[in-house]
């Protein structure tokens, strides 16, 4: 987390909330990749010097070796803010492993987009792995023998974008009404892991194949069938490193995005926008929060509140606008409080005011102890947001009571029932004969 003046909390180690140096490690020379995957490159340069930051390529045979001069950590620092990896045969990064450098990076809170091919090293499946996306074992590219280009089943015309629902903060609308061209190995997703997911998956006639062809009868790798099979994954870590993960580089290739019937080009450019932190960024002020109505003053920020008191809680969220290079209001509906001790004692949605900030009403419980407002906002490729405010809630003290409480009326029909009924148990026993 970084702390800024205002005082609100980015969401991402770059302060602007996007990466600002992007390093692209090539397969092939330059040139070679120039021809062959030319208008990604481009895409990747045309947006990060639209958005103020520059592109740094790299072939990965020339920053392999320890004396090669490139080094991605420097002295406990990192040169880059965010990586894409365009080389499949990746195996070192200045002479360190490279599933160990980038997997550190990413747990630095770094980003990284990861593609894969049927020639991949070790050292990229077990990166990928890391991240809980599992390449298929074998060489051969992923099948569908329905669902393909002219009858190539290795071209697969994906439309499955059901992995990320309806939520357009890594996809948009636009993007998933057209089919993707794709082209290489499936993958699977770890069930252990909750915080990957499915962009673009199989259809229910797709199968990542043995060597002879055939779907496999081995137990682990029935799994590789079907709408289980993983074409573009993303990842959201707990720190807000996003990494996105395919077995195919031929989806990003001239070839497939020139097709205008197909959504290769737009979906390169949501997964390079998201994964880059160009969209879908979010920042947090504090909670803040005051008396409504109660025992003190109105609008009075208090140390401790009273059982049953009225508080009004808000706060600010903002998202990351790359186009405009600034924060603005965020506009999501779905941000709830909750105010726990041990357990949620209740829970609300936000509402917004007419400035963008979020606000709620709630009443304190009747139950005291140390309470706290938790905001914890975990939604579908957005930035985590967990925020917690401690509260204490204090009982009624001795001389804030009613003097006569309703519901104790009952009572004191019942007391002075009895008085009535001594006086009169007296009278008869002492007048009587």
């Amino acid at each position: 987390m970084v702390l800024l003046a205002d005082p609100i909390v980015a969401a991402d180690p770059v302060v602007e909330g996007q990466a600002r140096d992007t390093l692209v490690i090539l397969e092939d020379s330059l040139g070679s990749m120039e021809s062959t995957h030319g208008a990604f490159l481009r895409l990747l340069r045309e947006r990060a010097e639209g958005y103020g930051g520059r592109v740094t390529l790299k072939h990965h045979e020339s920053i392999a070796a320890k004396g090669s001069g490139f080094a991605l950590r420097r002295w406990g620092r990192w040169t880059h803010d965010s990586v894409v990896v365009l080389a499949p045969s990746l195996t070192s990064i200045g002479g360190e492993k490279a599933s160990e450098v980038l997997g550190d990076f990413v747990e630095s809170g770094r980003s990284a987009f990861l593609v894969g091919s049927p020639t991949m090293s070790g050292e990229v499946r077990d990166l990928a792995k890391r991240f809980g996306v599992a390449f298929h074992d074998g060489s051969a590219k992923a099948l569908d023998l329905f669902e393909n280009r002219g009858g190539d089943g290795e071209v697969i015309r994906a439309t499955n974008y059901g992995g990320l629902g309806d939520t357009s903060s890594v996809l948009r609308a636009g993007t998933k009404s057209k089919p993707l061209l794709w082209s290489g190995v499936g993958a699977y997703l770890d069930p252990r892991n909750p915080l990957a997911s499915q962009a673009v998956a199989g259809h229910s006639t797709t199968f990542c194949p043995t060597k002879k062809g055939f779907v496999s009868k081995k137990k682990g790798l029935r799994k590789f069938t079907g709408t289980d099979v993983s074409l573009v994954s993303v990842v959201q870590a707990r720190n807000n490193a996003r990494v996105v993960v395919t077995g195919s580089l031929s989806m990003l290739s001239d070839e497939f995005m020139a097709d205008g019937e197909t959504s290769n080009r737009e979906l390169s450019v949501d997964v390079t926008d998201w994964v880059l932190g160009y969209k879908s960024v979010l920042r947090h002020g504090r909670i803040e929060h005051s008396l409504l109505e109660g025992m003190g003053e109105r609008g009075e920020t208090k140390d401790r509140y009273r059982i049953k008191d009225k508080l009004a809680v808000s706060m600010k969220v903002e998202e990351w606008s790359a186009a405009k290079q600034e924060w603005l209001p965020f506009e999501g509906e779905d941000l709830q409080l909750e105010f726990t001790m041990l357990d949620p004692h209740l829970r609300k949605t936000f509402s917004k005011d007419a400035e963008g900030t979020f606000v709620a009403e709630v009443v304190a419980p009747d139950v005291y102890g140390v309470f706290k407002f938790v905001v914890d906002y975990n939604s579908l490729g957005y930035s985590y947001i967990h925020v917690e405010e401690q509260v204490p809630i204090r009982p009624f003290r001795h001389d804030e009571y009613e003097r006569f409480i309703a519901a104790a009326y009952p009572y004191y029909a019942s007391i002075f029932s009895t008085m009535a009924a001594f006086f009169l148990f007296g009278f008869s026993v002492l007048y009587t004969k």
